[in-house]
């Protein structure tokens, strides 16, 4: 049997952690759990360590971010001799047999480094809305020949990107890829792994036959939905995340050259948000500008440390991931 290790970060995570830790307490197939709480100020920790005693709890003073507190679960996974590591989600819930059954289809498909289940909502009835969005980019003919059928596909549906809500990674791509990189502190860090895992030479799958269930829904307070300035912090935000996931994007070469265009762009739209005094839009661009010349550096630093990579060093990316560059 293998080793199989599931780590949950938590943040102020009272509300969902119970349910979570008590689906995988039910898991059929033995798991190993590990929480590393992110200095949670609601008791989160306090209630894991009094409910849960049997889980290896690690509480951060401070909160690290959801990448570097995984890795810090992904490390002592690796030192207890774990073959798969299942990261889930605090918010999120599994069936009895859904850690089984992706260990059971990475193990018979291993160039598969990470397997996700089909992510449903709390509720069950509809599949989670950004699950959705990256699951219609993905190639579906097989789970739509299934339901035209009337029957339920079981295969893996390889897949550019799923969310990290609930990834099964085998130890091997771990090795090969190595952890999440620090440049992300929250949102954006698991897109930029799958870019890694992808130029190393695993792929990624959805296993059709398992399933989580994702409790979480739009949290904006009404400070989040009044106010052009705040509406332009939160898009402003958005934009900068998704510079940053390309520039640290290894399969494309040219990134100095995609920051510098984008510096331009942004330099010139705040310019013009200025001589108009149109606040909300100079806000919008000077916080992107901000953002890339502060992250100059660190963008390269990143790319370096994906280069470095173990994987790096075995597996030599396919050519058109080599040859390719930078658009818009």
């Amino acid at each position: 049997m293998k080793n199989i290790f599931a780590v949950i970060v938590t943040y102020n995570g009272m509300q969902w952690i119970d349910p979570c830790l008590a689906s995988l307490a039910a898991s059929v197939y033995p798991t190993v759990v590990l929480v590393i709480d992110n200095g949670s100020a609601d008791g989160t920790a306090a209630f894991v360590r009094d409910r849960y005693p049997g889980v290896q709890l690690v509480v951060s003073p401070v909160n690290l971010g959801f990448g570097q507190a995984n890795n810090i679960g992904l490390k002592m996974a690796i030192a207890q001799g774990a073959d798969h590591v299942f990261l889930l989600n605090q918010d999120a819930r599994v069936e009895r047999d859904t850690i089984g059954s992706l260990v059971k289809a990475q193990t018979e498909d291993p160039g598969y480094g990470i397997l996700s289940p089909v992510h449903y909502n709390g509720r069950g009835d509809a599949l989670d809305a950004n699950f959705l969005d990256y699951f219609l980019r993905s190639p579906i003919r097989g789970w739509a020949d299934a339901a035209i059928r009337g029957s339920r596909w079981e295969g893996i549906m390889a897949t550019r990107f799923v969310n990290a809500a609930a990834w099964l990674i085998s130890a091997d791509c771990l090795r090969a890829t190595g952890f999440f990189d620090p440049v992300f502190f929250h949102y954006g860090e698991d897109e930029n792994y799958a870019q890694r895992v992808l130029f190393h030479g695993s792929r990624i799958g959805i296993y059709m036959g398992a399933r989580i269930f994702h409790d979480r829904e739009v949290r904006l307070s009404k400070a989040d939905m009044m106010g052009e300035n705040r509406w332009s912090q939160r898009a402003s935000a958005k934009e900068w995340m998704q510079v940053l996931v390309r520039a640290c994007d290894i399969r494309q070469s040219g990134y100095t050259v995609f920051l510098m265009r984008r510096l331009a762009r942004h330099s010139l739209s705040c310019f013009t948000g200025l001589i108009a005094w149109n606040k909300p839009r100079m806000y919008y661009h000077f916080s992107i500008l901000k953002n890339i010349l502060s992250y100059w550096t660190e963008i390269g630093k990143s790319r370096a440390r994906s280069l470095e990579a173990p994987g790096a060093k075995k597996k030599k990316p396919p050519h058109e991931i080599e040859t390719a560059s930078f658009r818009g």
